[in-house]
């Protein structure tokens, strides 16, 4: 009996967590595309969010996610570097609008920016393998970007509704 009311209790804490954690996230949206040392407070808030989410998903001890924090502060702070604005820019704009340097600037900021994506995983990747399991990185790479999808999703909405 007490089996079967855990997966419930996780679902609870999952739901519970996502509806906590979406509004930290869009709160920090502008925030973290101005870089986090403008905003330090609301940074540490939405990384111990995130933390608290992955936590969650990755069914991680205490002692194991001790470890995997350090490291993945590491990771985030290296990844918020990123500019995923100029790469997201791409997908989004009128090509033909586009002078031929324009277009060849806007491409090359995505490429450099997918690179050096590439590369921060390839550096953590072997960190995290450290303490986690493959699927671990895994479900941690599904969990960032279901976390980003809904921050989209629940800005697209705000936005429409205004």
């Amino acid at each position: 009996m007490n089996q079967h009311n855990n997966p419930n209790k996780l679902k609870m804490k999952n739901r519970l967590a996502t509806f906590l954690l979406v509004p930290i996230l869009l709160l920090s949206l502008n925030a973290k595309s101005q870089k986090a040392n403008r905003f330090p407070m609301l940074h540490e808030r939405l990384i111990q969010a995130r933390l608290g989410e992955i936590k969650l998903r990755l069914e991680l001890d205490q002692a194991t996610f001790d470890q995997f924090r350090s490291i993945y502060l590491k990771y985030n702070r290296e990844i918020t570097e990123i500019d995923f604005r100029k790469m997201a820019r791409l997908m989004k704009v009128e090509a033909d609008s586009l002078s031929a340097i324009e277009a060849d600037q806007l491409i090359v900021n995505q490429l450099e920016g997918a690179k050096k994506m590439i590369e921060i995983r390839e550096k953590y990747y072997k960190e995290f393998r450290t303490i986690l399991t493959p699927q671990q990185i895994i479900k941690l790479y599904q969990t960032e970007a279901e976390l980003r999808k809904k921050v989209q999703e629940e800005v697209k909405r705000r936005m429409i509704s205004r």
